[in-house]
Order: structure tokens, then sequence, then C-alpha cells
């Protein structure tokens, strides 16, 4: 094989490999890459750089956590950092899931049904054009088809909350407004904001 295609044929193992560990969600048969992914393939960025959350990302998904703990008790387990779960269309991944007990183990698989709850945080999908709302709206219905009740979706910029429940009608609400996550646990984002770190 003459080097210059042996580079070509290398080069495209790398981006191959790459494009494998960028993958955030997949569905139809079709990846969906982490948002700003061409980044990495360019070599202007770290994977690191894309996948992981910003700080405010990262300190709600505590925070949230938090108050979903006393759901431990009551018959929940809570999971996080992106949950892959089945869907009937591929997969999909969560910042925050709520199964009930019996319905997720310590198996090395992806979730066979959707949480009861699932919140996520903004959208860490690549979005072609202006298709964010297309993308949010498909991905609520791909969780709906697995099983998911319930999905409390944050966005940081605006600061506003959707909340999508399986046969009612989708509300938005501001950060200030008090949200009911499940089983009676409420939160307010903007009295988290106020919070110390820790």
């Amino acid at each position: 094989m003459p080097l210059q295609m042996a580079v070509a044929v290398k080069e495209d193992r790398k981006k191959e490999k790459l494009l494998r560990l960028l993958t955030y969600e997949v569905v139809d048969g079709r990846p969906i890459y982490y948002r700003g992914y061409r980044g990495v393939l360019e070599g202007k960025k770290q994977p690191e750089e894309v996948m992981g959350s910003s700080t405010p990302q990262a300190r709600l998904i505590v925070a949230i956590i938090k108050a979903l703990l006393p759901l431990e008790g009551k018959g929940y387990v809570i999971s996080t950092n992106e949950h892959g779960i089945k869907t009937t269309r591929g997969y999909r991944a969560v910042d925050i899931g709520v199964f009930r007990n019996g319905e997720v183990g310590w198996e090395d698989t992806y979730a066979s049904v959707g949480p009861t709850l699932a919140v996520e945080i903004d959208v860490k999908a690549e979005i072609e054009g202006n298709a964010f709302l297309e993308y949010v709206i498909r991905k609520v219905e791909d969780l709906f088809s697995a099983g998911t009740q319930r999905i409390v979706w944050i966005f940081t910029r605006p600061r506003k909350v959707m909340l999508f429940e399986r046969e009612k009608k989708t509300i938005i609400y501001d950060w200030k407004d008090e949200i009911e996550l499940l089983e009676g646990i409420k939160l307010r984002l903007s009295d988290i904001l106020k919070r110390p770190y820790g």
C-alpha cells in the first residue's frame, strides 16, 4: 500500500473513532453528535471540551439530585451522567433519570425502559439550522415511547423550564416559579442560584 494511501486510511480510522466517541444519541440509525464536535475533528478542541457540562449545568444537576434523594426511600432509583435509554428509534441520554425499583440494575447496558421522571439541562446535541425545538419535541416523544411519564427540561439561557407530561399540555415556567419534580418534591431554580457552592 502506498504511503499516502496508508496515511489516508489511518486518518479515516482516527476520524471514525472520534465520531463514535462524540456520538451523543442515535435516532433511526443516525448519530446525533455533541454540540461542537466539528471543532474536535478539526483539532481545535479536545473531546472533553464538548462532552463535559458547564458549571451551571453541573451545579444544577447536583442540587436536583439532592432534592430527589428522598425518593430512594420510596421505591425509586436515581441515575445521572447521561444515562442511556433504549427507545423504539435508537437510544437517548438523560441528565437525571428517576426509575422505579427493579427497572434498572447493575447491567452494563442502556436502560430498556424510560425513567418515570427525566430531567434535562440545556441541549448538548449538535442541532442543524433552526431544528432546536424539533430536536426537543422528538426527544420528548422518544422518551414517552420508552415509558417516561414526566420530563422537566431546564434551559440556562433563557432561564426557563419546560414541563412535559404524558397526555397533558406542555407548561413553561420561569426560574422563579416553584416546580414539582415528582411525588411532591418541589424546587425553585432561582433559590438554587442563591446557595453557596457545596
